[in-house]
């Protein structure tokens, strides 16, 4: 009997369990899941998505008429940043993943330069027939002049003519570079005048033609013409202090504006206010000079003022309304610097353009009545047309 037990217990000892393995999470990348086809979905989408973006990109530069978009940006300055920005795209799955496939990127990158090269060798066969087009024409304040621009085939002759009333009054030959040309014209070259009066009437006609192998292109510019002035008025405010009712005058404020005033400015002045139709002021270049005269004698002139493009440094911006002239005595022109008795003051303009005519404005004509008034009586008057 105890010969079976202690086998027994041997075989219980023998018997082991085998031990459990401990599992262990392991994370892994998460690689996009394909289709039933096979076939990488984000991958498909960026790469569909480019090529229409890259198709449409070399419509609208190869085969649309160049549009200039906002100052001297145009759509064919969006062609290679174009190119850049769809083959990212085309490749955007594999930069998204950062998984770099050198030959991947250099093979597509042959490929859009080639589909490029397509495309351009069709324009270029397509352009024989198409002569240069006037983009833009623009006036450069600073340099006084008008700066042209262009589009057309590469290496294409041109000339470009400027028209005054039908008549060529500058012409000049140029050849397309790429495929934009661009030319300035001085305004003393060609300017004659006025293209409008101050209520829009036509005076004289500005028109650019540029004249190619493929035919003409036409374009007025008559908005950008207007440059000389020839009206200047003035207006008054009378300063006074005031004593137990009793007005002492002390001076006047001084406001001039000065504009085109062909045919219809008229001066007129009442109770103290201006009550006609003013010019029509622009930016333009001229210096104007503000005399007050009483009689024939001239009792005080101003310094002269000088506007380039509306804008007198120091004094305000003449192109948009009235503008108040510096004076003798805390912004104003003092009594002492130019009364000399009650009646008529003439506030003379002179103005000299630099394009065009010098003027002489004299309509502003204002009487005072300060001795009077000072003297008594119960119905003061006030500063008038005269």
């Amino acid at each position: 009997m105890s010969g079976l037990l202690d086998k027994a217990n041997k075989t219980a000892a023998e018997t082991t369990e085998e031990p459990k393995e401990n599992s262990e999470a392991v994370l892994t990348d998460v690689t996009p899941v394909a289709s039933g086809n096979g076939l990488n979905m984000n991958q498909l989408k960026f790469q569909i998505g480019a090529v229409f973006g890259f198709l449409v990109t070399m419509i609208l530069v190869f085969f649309i008429d160049n549009i200039v978009l906002f100052g001297d940006i145009t759509l064919d300055d969006f062609f290679v940043p174009g190119i850049i920005l769809w083959w990212l795209v085309f490749n955007g799955e594999d930069l998204k993943q950062q998984s770099f496939d050198t030959k991947k990127l250099v093979v597509s990158g042959v490929g859009f330069l080639v589909v490029t090269a397509l495309f351009a060798g069709v324009a270029i066969l397509n352009a024989s027939d198409s002569g240069v087009t006037i983009a833009n024409i623009e006036y450069d304040g600073d340099d006084d002049e008008i700066d042209l621009s262009f589009y057309g085939p590469k290496g294409m002759d041109y000339t470009i003519e400027v028209l005054v009333d039908g008549s060529v009054e500058y012409s000049h030959d140029a050849t397309i570079s790429v495929d934009k040309g661009t030319h300035s014209v001085d305004l003393d070259d060609f300017w004659k005048g006025n293209a409008q009066d101050m209520n829009g009437g036509k005076l004289v006609e500005y028109e650019i033609k540029v004249t190619s192998e493929g035919g003409e292109d036409t374009m007025t510019f008559d908005d950008i013409m207007n440059r000389e002035v020839d009206t200047a008025f003035v207006r008054i405010t009378e300063v006074f202090t005031t004593n137990d009712q009793e007005k002492t005058y002390t001076g006047i404020t001084v406001e001039m504006i000065v504009g085109m005033g062909t045919p219809s400015a008229n001066y007129n002045f009442a109770n103290d206010y201006f009550t006609g139709t003013t010019p029509k002021p622009i930016a333009s270049d001229w210096t104007a000079t503000l005399s007050v005269k009483f009689g024939s004698n001239t009792q005080y002139t101003y310094n002269a003022v000088t506007a380039d493009e509306g804008i007198a440094n120091g004094v305000g911006e003449f192109r948009f309304d009235w503008v108040m002239l510096p004076g003798t005595e805390s912004g104003n022109l003092a009594r002492d610097s130019f009364y000399v008795d009650d009646g008529c003051y003439t506030f003379e303009v002179e103005i000299v353009n630099e394009h065009g005519e010098t003027y002489t404005d004299s309509s502003s004509k204002i009487e005072f009545f300060w001795d009077s008034n000072e003297a008594g009586g119960d119905d003061p008057a006030s500063s008038a047309n005269c």
